[in-house]
């Protein structure tokens, strides 16, 4: 009981609602209904629309490469695990009114900086399966055709979808010469840009 009055209480309670949301993820990831790497796009998109890819350098540069929805659950995790224990042991300093849920937030952040690196270092076995796993798929779309679907594509911003063994993904891509693609052209995938996670393209020769 005093476990769960932890785990259901302010300000572990909002780690606790993170982690349920994490957990009801992964049991849609594992029935088949989501992808792991589902988030990566949207959050190259939001990068590419600020000019900006501060925090997609800081994952790759933090996590290598492992996913964005490991990398969040990892820190939910460990978030979580820190959290209870600053609360067990230091619930008295919370106070009371005001106080309670001034040092309730407080403790909400150092718990999450505290965590990130930790999950950073938990990520290190994990990185040889991802980038293992991403050459591999890289490599397999190189040649084949793909349908862009934003309104432009230059050498920082672009979407297309690809065909390939029977199902459609949604990839990044790039012009380096910044043709003037628009939504529903198609054009073949050229070469991987590993750096950037995406793919530069250029128009069909025939």
């Amino acid at each position: 009981m005093d476990f769960f009055n932890l785990a259901f209480t302010f300000p572990t309670a909002i780690f606790t609602a993170l982690l349920l949301v994490v957990i009801l993820f992964w049991l849609i990831t594992l029935v088949g209904f989501a992808d792991i790497d589902m988030f990566e796009s949207d959050l190259d998109i939001d990068a590419d629309a600020a000019q900006s890819s501060s925090i997609s350098s800081w994952f790759n540069m933090g996590f290598g490469g492992v996913p964005i929805t490991v990398s969040l659950s990892l820190i939910v995790m460990t978030s979580w695990l820190i959290s209870i224990y600053a609360h067990k042991f230091f619930s008295l300093l919370l106070g009371d009114g005001i106080l309670f849920y001034i040092f309730g937030i407080l403790m909400v952040v150092a718990s999450v900086l505290v965590a990130m690196p930790i999950a950073a270092i938990i990520s290190k076995p994990l990185q040889r399966f991802f980038t293992s796993a991403e050459t591999s798929k890289s490599s397999d779309l190189l040649g084949l055709e793909c349908t862009v679907v934003t309104g432009k594509v230059t050498s920082t911003f672009g979407q297309a979808r690809v065909q390939i063994q029977g199902t459609e993904q949604l990839i990044q891509v790039r012009s380096n010469d910044n043709e003037p693609f628009s939504s529903g052209d198609t054009a073949v995938l050229l070469e991987h840009l590993k750096d950037q996670h995406c793919y530069t393209i250029a128009r069909k020769p025939w």
